[in-house]
């Protein structure tokens, strides 16, 4: 959770309608060009190469700072720079000015704007064990913007992850709804089926013409799907919800992708394919891993912001989120907490805050000041309905100085609002202020490349992981360890560790 002011009024809709809409305008089209990467006759219409270079440099500073902005690694961002190179220039388009850029979110994630405009999550980077996937990656990206996707009329998401579509519907998160209805939030959605399709088979094409094993294709949407299955578990989704969730009826399934790019893959031949793991590895060691502190950190069931100094604590059971406008943690039996921080524009009071800003269109009931550890607060609660369902909602706004306020939100069902107010209630008496210890205390975890010594399992190397009962799982992951598969003694692995 970054430091960003922002006001939201809180109505029936706005709390039960979901996320925001991104809208994608109209293009008129006439005349027909082929294009260069797929030799098929396109509609462009009044959209030129130039027309992508523009769209793409203007919404590029949007989207890198709804990502958590640029990691701030010189070393490692020239090194994913140095390997997009070398991709670009064997594309049917390789004179586009050609931008790659690491960003600073620990989701796995990866996109491309018109006009060759690429970026690449750090929390991608952790994922992938070679030079040649992270080269997949981006030749896959470059193979959207060649076959110029965005410009037929059907602008959608490059985004590679089926994972970061569970966790959106999962955990409400907005980094892309921060986009809103602006010309960066219209080119971050969904790209077609055959879109897709399309540009894994352009990404194989440009790895074997680079030289790097076209497998790599593969076997990272291979780990890409695994990772997205164990944070299914984690939300308490069904095993197979990973490979059956589609939030388009005509999006590629994460699993379709793997089995047609190990097929494209095998078809092609190259001479001593080029994987660079050992290369890989060394210039990802040090590699922050989940949460940046000064983004606010997630220890268990606690949350600490280094920069603004507070914390809190959600109950046992509730599963944890952090991202750059706010904190979301959900139980599995129902039970939402939303963490924020917003301007105050009028009122003269933490009541009237909550009447009159906050929740302008809700009857608030039991309104009340209280005091929290310090801070001045007032909470309120009401039983909102609509056509779809019926919840409990309770709001707590603390006053944070300088026209500020941090504010709860607490949704529940009806049905389990008495089990669970308890702990909310905790919940929102945890809130304070970091102590000094606290804050030296906080630092981020790191990805370490270590190798394996003599007496080390899966759980001993897994146990400085964040994930709780889900640690192991995670560093098969992150070490493309199948389940039950052991470690072998002098192999290289990858160790998260503050």
């Amino acid at each position: 959770m970054q430091y960003r002011c922002h006001h939201t009024t809180l109505t029936r809709r706005s709390l039960l309608g979901g996320g925001t809409a991104l809208a994608c305008g109209c293009v008129m089209l006439s005349g027909c060009a082929a294009n260069p990467a797929t030799g098929k006759q396109s509609l462009l219409g009044l959209s030129s190469i130039n027309d992508d270079i523009r769209t793409g440099t203007k919404a590029y500073p949007e989207v890198i700072a709804a990502f958590g902005g640029a990691y701030n690694q010189d070393r490692l961002q020239s090194y994913v720079t140095s390997i997009g190179r070398k991709i670009v220039v064997n594309t049917e388009l390789p004179d586009l000015p050609y931008e790659f850029t690491v960003l600073n979110s620990p989701i796995i994630n990866a996109f491309a704007l018109p006009g060759g405009k690429i970026a690449l999550t750090r929390g991608l980077m952790a994922l992938a064990s070679s030079e040649a996937e992270i080269a997949g990656v981006l030749a896959h990206e470059a193979g959207h913007v060649n076959a110029r996707h965005a410009a037929q009329g059907q602008t959608r998401s490059t985004i590679t992850n089926i994972g970061l579509a569970v966790l959106g519907i999962a955990t409400g998160s907005r980094e892309l709804v921060n986009l809103g209805q602006s010309v960066a939030g219209t080119l971050l959605q969904k790209y077609s089926r055959n879109q897709e399709l399309e540009a894994d088979s352009l990404g194989v094409r440009y790895l074997t013409r680079t030289g790097y094993d076209p497998a790599a294709m593969a076997s990272m949407l291979g780990s890409m799907r695994e990772q997205s299955q164990v944070e299914a578990e984690m939300q308490g989704l069904p095993p197979g919800a990973v490979d059956e969730f589609n939030i388009m009826a005509s999006h590629p399934r994460t699993i379709e992708r793997v089995r047609d790019a190990t097929a494209e893959a095998a078809g092609v031949t190259v001479a001593n394919p080029l994987v660079g793991r050992a290369e890989y590895l060394d210039a990802i060691n040090g590699l922050m891993f989940a949460d940046d502190p000064d983004q606010g950190l997630v220890r268990g069931q606690r949350f600490l912001h280094r920069s603004l100094g507070f914390s809190f604590e959600v109950p046992a059971g509730f599963q944890l989120r952090n991202s750059p406008e706010n904190v979301i943690a959900q139980a599995r039996g129902g039970g939402t907490i939303v963490f924020d921080m917003a301007p105050v524009q009028r009122a003269r009071n933490l009541i009237e805050y909550l009447q009159y800003e906050w929740a302008a269109d809700v009857p608030l009931d039991n309104l009340e000041n209280i005091r929290v550890n310090g801070f001045a607060a007032a909470t309120g609660a009401a039983r909102l309905q609509s056509q779809q369902s019926v919840s409990d909602v309770r709001l707590v706004a603390y006053d944070a100085g300088r026209g500020q306020v941090y504010r709860f939100l607490f949704l529940t069902p009806p049905q389990s609002t008495r089990s669970l107010a308890p702990g909310l209630r905790d919940t929102t008496y945890s809130f304070r202020r970091l102590t000094e210890a606290d804050t030296a205390n906080l630092r981020p975890l790191r990805v370490i490349v270590a190798p394996v010594r003599a007496g080390d399992t899966v759980d001993s190397l897994a146990a400085s992981l964040p994930f709780d009962r889900f640690n192991a799982a995670w560093f098969r992951v992150l070490n493309d360890l199948q389940p039950g598969q052991e470690l072998t003694v002098g192999d290289t692995v990858k160790i998260v560790t503050s």
